[in-house]
């Protein structure tokens, strides 16, 4: 070993001062590049709590990604009517409410779905009527333990019969023919001896339904006694001309669903049929493409005409 130390010393010094300096660099490059990556972790220390930063950020973005997932599952189980008794008392949030004017404002401040409001909502524009609170049960997707939180908060503010209406109703009664599709509230209350609030509520009735096409529909109107329907119905008559009709070929999907009668599956199985045959030719063809019972087939066909298909 000693005398391979010797010869490199004795080597290093036969070449010449530009070659000795080249080397007496080279060596002194390496010695520092070696010190450097020695004393670099003293330099870069703090890396390690900017890492343990980063884990936690990554961390609270995880919880974050499944919240929301969490939150969206609880949406859809609240909307198809899942919801279990624990899920419920999380999600819910009741305050004193009734059904027949409820906003969308406060069904989502209570917790609800914006879709279980909208469904609420349109149950009572189509001419639906919570009387008690077991009727909110009517709501397909409103779960049994939804029901259970919201039942103490249910508020049914009934209807109020005004002072004169009450001695309107002990005058004698002295009946007039109506056309029921053309009358006014004005002809119903003094040709048929009607109180105002059930007139007008025969008329928003029949604006939803476009018309009637028998007294007995009138059976359907809510608050209509069926004492009050036996003195009036032999002064009633139907004038089925007056009645408004939707092409079934052209309507809307929300045209259709708009009608009392034709809810949301027979809808669906109305415009699917449409589709497939692009057009209805006649209503046999509505019937045997879409097998709906001939009672309400017999009843909507009133309400629905068929514009003969273009070639």
């Amino acid at each position: 070993m000693r005398n391979k130390t010797g010869y490199w010393i004795r080597s290093f010094f036969t070449l010449n001062k530009s070659e000795q300096r080249g080397i007496i660099v080279l060596l002194v490059i390496i010695l520092s590049l070696l010190l450097f990556n020695l004393l670099l972790p003293n330099f870069f220390s703090h890396k390690k709590s900017e890492f343990r930063t980063y884990n936690r950020e990554v961390s609270q973005f995880l919880r974050t990604q499944k919240a929301l997932t969490d939150s969206l599952q609880l949406v859809h189980l609240q909307n198809a009517g899942k919801l279990s008794p624990e899920q419920a008392d999380t999600k819910l949030h009741p305050v004193p409410f009734d059904p027949n004017h409820l906003s969308v404002e406060k069904g989502l401040q209570m917790g609800l779905s914006v879709r279980q409001v909208k469904i609420i909502q349109h149950y009572v524009a189509k001419g639906g009527r919570f009387r008690k609170k077991e009727d909110l049960k009517k709501i397909y997707c409103l779960s049994g333990a939804e029901y259970s939180v919201l039942e103490p908060f249910v508020r049914i503010a009934h209807s109020k019969v005004s002072a004169s209406e009450k001695s309107h109703r002990k005058k004698p009664a002295n009946r007039m023919k109506v056309e029921i599709n053309s009358a006014d509230s004005v002809a119903l209350v003094q040709k048929l001896q009607l109180a105002p609030w059930l007139a007008r509520r025969i008329l928003k009735y029949r604006t939803l339904l476009g018309g009637f096409y028998s007294r007995t529909q009138l059976r359907e109107v809510y608050g209509m006694k069926t004492a009050t329907y036996s003195a009036i119905k032999t002064f009633v008559r139907t004038d089925t001309s007056e009645i408004k009709k939707t092409d079934l070929n052209t309507a809307t999907f929300k045209q259709l669903l708009h009608h009392p009668y034709i809810d949301y599956e027979t809808t669906k199985e109305l415009v699917n049929a449409r589709r497939k045959t692009h057009g209805f030719s006649n209503f046999r063809q509505v019937k045997k493409l879409t097998g709906l019972p001939d009672t309400l087939l017999n009843k909507i066909r009133h309400y629905l005409y068929l514009r003969p298909l273009k070639n």
